[in-house]
């Protein structure tokens, strides 16, 4: 279980094409959502274990398909409930908290749910968000995650894109404002995977600290 909570890991994946809307159907989200379903699936691996929610992780959907993007999904894990791991109750979620029209006419992230909130916007959006977090860029030609000092995993935002990767625009830009790139190994994941790989890492790296301890 976690011991003081002090830590805060953010994971930011972005759907070029992902639904900024609820007009999709929550039993065939592959087929109508623009590949909503790799983010929602990102969203399992970031905030559920065995045992409940990350309390110390926050999510972010940048969603860029549709007429009313771009738009953002923001979930805390330590605010959130009812996030289930079926991909089928996350859909669900989604198109009940995409259908909300709030940030339509407030600024900012605008909570639609304990612990879920939507704004306008892309990438810029998030960045205001993210405060002195260190950034990173998920890409498997870079330095090692385990070769990243301990204190460099505290306090950190982690980006990914979806299935089709990253837009050359996106990763400059981020890399103009110093996201550094890293790896989770030689060979390259799916999305929700490097987000597992990146927090199995993280978690052996508290666990050394005495910052976590083992669920027996």
């Amino acid at each position: 279980m976690s011991r003081g909570g002090r830590t805060n890991r953010r994971f930011v994946i972005i759907g070029q094409k992902a639904s900024a809307s609820g007009d999709f159907l929550p039993f065939d989200v592959p087929g109508t959502s623009g590949r909503l379903d790799v983010l929602l699936r990102c969203v399992r691996a970031a905030l559920l274990w065995s045992h409940g929610i990350r309390a110390g992780v926050v999510v972010y959907l940048v969603l860029g398909g549709g007429p009313r993007a771009p738009r953002v999904v923001r979930i805390e894990g330590s605010a959130a409930r009812f996030v289930r791991p079926d991909e089928r109750s996350l859909a669900t979620l989604a198109t009940k908290i995409l259908a909300s029209r709030a940030d339509e006419i407030a600024a900012g992230f605008v909570e639609i749910r304990a612990g879920i909130a939507v704004s306008r916007g892309g990438l810029e959006t998030v960045f205001d968000d993210l405060g002195d977090a260190t950034l990173y860029v998920l890409d498997e030609a870079a330095t090692d995650i385990r070769d990243v000092p301990e204190s460099g995993l505290d306090d950190t935002a982690f980006f990914l894109g979806d299935h089709l990767g990253f837009e050359e625009a996106n990763r400059a830009w981020l890399e103009s404002r110093g996201a550094r790139a890293i790896s989770v190994g030689p060979r390259s994941l799916h999305a929700e995977d490097a987000i597992t790989v990146v927090l199995n890492e993280i978690d052996r790296h508290d666990a050394r600290r005495g910052m976590i301890s083992p669920v027996s």
